[in-house]
């Protein structure tokens, strides 16, 4: 469910979910420019324009027509293109301090952190390394983890799956409607990352940091 609430659910949670791209970091990518590239391929490989208005919805059909070699296609499309610039992704600098230091922010010692994202697994590690998140991180869900995308909540069940934990215990972020949607779907609260940035910088403000 979506919360605005300014004093975030922590209390009771096991599992904190990230987004990345806009989340936790930056990517330095055109999406368009990439969607019309899968679009370009889908043409030549299926002899008809798609004509999605989503990446993800390219992949959903090509998922419908159960060809999973030309998805893995499509996955390594999307990898190269979101690796060509990996080097100037951005880190969200109050995401980064919220994660190293969440216990000042009333969450429970021993609460894992895990991603939810429609980058390519290679791109959120490649991306997790450059901000120096590698090590907080506890369980990753990439693009080519599920076969039904945001705002599908497979990948939050997946997450939850893996913990064997309640919904309820479970918070996911996100920076897009699209994120917010897929914590509805999934019956979890869900939060604007925006929400807790600015949390962050009051936090910050009022000790001087």
């Amino acid at each position: 469910m979506y919360n605005n609430m300014k004093k975030f659910p922590f209390k009771g949670k096991k599992v904190i979910i990230f987004d990345l791209d806009g989340t936790i970091v930056r990517l330095s990518a055109d999406w368009n420019s990439l969607k019309n590239m899968i679009e370009e391929n889908y043409v030549e490989i299926y002899g008809e324009r798609g004509e999605f208005n989503r990446i993800s919805a390219y992949l959903n059909d090509i998922v419908d027509k159960k060809d999973e070699m030309n998805l893995k296609k499509f996955f390594n499309i999307i990898k190269r293109y979101e690796l060509e610039n990996i080097k100037e992704t951005q880190p969200i600098e109050e995401t980064l301090f919220f994660i190293k230091n969440k216990e000042k922010f009333g969450v429970e010692k021993g609460t894992k952190l895990a991603i939810l994202s429609l980058n390519t697994r290679t791109t959120i590690l490649e991306s997790l390394k450059l901000v120096s998140l590698m090590e907080q991180i506890d369980y990753i869900i990439g693009r080519e983890d599920v076969r039904k995308w945001k705002p599908n909540p497979e990948g939050l069940f997946k997450i939850q799956d893996h913990y064997k934990i309640k919904k309820e215990e479970m918070i996911f972020f996100g920076d897009l409607q699209n994120d917010i949607q897929t914590g509805e779907r999934a019956g979890i609260d869900t939060f604007f990352i925006d929400d807790l940035i600015n949390l962050v910088k009051i936090y910050k403000k009022n000790r001087n940091i």
